[in-house]
């Protein structure tokens, strides 16, 4: 490749990369209710942080209308929610030029599919590390979670009663976002009627006749292994975790140190990732955060005066 075909190439990759991301973004917030909001946005630094106000308990209350006594007054407190900046990496991926030379085929063709193939799998980042973030927060607040793996498989009513962990705040939960193997239990229970709404890779999003979305991918965070392998499913309130991405970086290189010369393409990129009623924490968390960072329960500090004003609840079962 020559520098000006290797330029063609890069912008060529991410050009169908942040075409094909865009699109998705667009049609699976849309498919997922809200519940789960993937954007895109250029931000600075490690962290993401805004202020908001800690909700005032008893803010209302009787007065006597012939008193006279002194009230005590009520602080408004304000709450840093943190956001923090995930990187990734993307490649690298080679090829032999005399691959493409039998196929008399152009090598920017390797563009298209790379391009395709790359914003395929970063959307698929972004929603295994959205499930990682939140079985970790939400399942470290007892109270929002209906641990049924000691008795068996995912049931409707067991659904149920995780939303019922929201009090009366639970028809506020928009989607659930759970492994195949559950989604397969809860249609062999009761469930008819479903459509698919979205679809990309191993993701859909499904709607039963009741209404309600169901995000089903089998994103690693929702399934722990052991005898017998339980299974997270999280249900989830309107911006219950938002994800903002940034733009494909690339570059290509010749490389000519071997019997057969060839081509090393690599990206580069990176997104944000918040969840409503939690704060990132910076000084555990740190920053670049790994997986199994990501996926610490500390990590993630509970920021919210009431349970009900956080991302969702969550479903244990088998």
């Amino acid at each position: 490749m020559a520098t000006s075909d290797m330029v063609v190439f890069n912008e060529q990759t991410q050009l169908v990369a942040t075409e094909v991301v865009a699109q998705h973004l667009t049609a699976f917030n849309q498919a997922s209710g809200g519940g789960l909001l993937l954007g895109s946005q250029s931000t600075l630094g490690d962290y993401v942080e805004e202020a908001s106000y800690k909700a005032i308990s008893a803010l209302v209350t009787r007065r006597d209308a012939y008193g006279s006594g002194t009230l005590a007054t009520k602080a408004l407190q304000q709450l840093k929610d943190v956001a923090v900046k995930v990187d990734q990496s993307i490649g690298p991926v080679e090829w032999t030029v005399e691959q493409f030379a039998r196929l008399l085929k152009n090598e920017e063709e390797a563009g298209l599919i790379i391009g395709e193939q790359a914003a395929e799998a970063m959307i698929q980042d972004y929603l295994n590390t959205a499930a990682t973030a939140l079985v970790a927060a939400i399942g470290n607040q007892a109270a929002l979670v209906n641990d049924y793996s000691a008795t068996g498989t995912a049931k409707l009513v067991e659904l149920n009663t995780a939303a019922g962990k929201f009090g009366d705040r639970q028809m506020a939960l928009v989607a659930w976002l759970m492994h195949s193997k559950v989604f397969t239990d809860l249609t062999n229970e009761a469930i008819t009627n479903t459509s698919q709404l979205y679809n990309v890779g191993n993701i859909r999003v499904m709607q039963d006749g009741l209404g309600r979305r169901y995000v089903v991918t089998d994103a690693p965070a929702l399934l722990v292994s052991g005898a017998p392998d339980k299974y997270n499913t999280v249900g989830l309130v309107p911006g219950a975790a938002m994800v903002e991405t940034q733009p494909l970086l690339t570059m290509t290189q010749p490389k000519a140190d071997q019997e057969n010369m060839g081509t090393i393409w690599k990206g580069e990129s990176s997104f944000t990732i918040g969840l409503k009623g939690y704060a990132w924490d910076t000084t555990n968390g740190g920053k670049s955060p790994t997986d199994a960072e990501l996926a610490t329960p500390s990590n993630w500090d509970l920021i919210a005066s009431d349970t009900k004003d956080t991302a969702g609840v969550m479903l244990i079962s088998q």
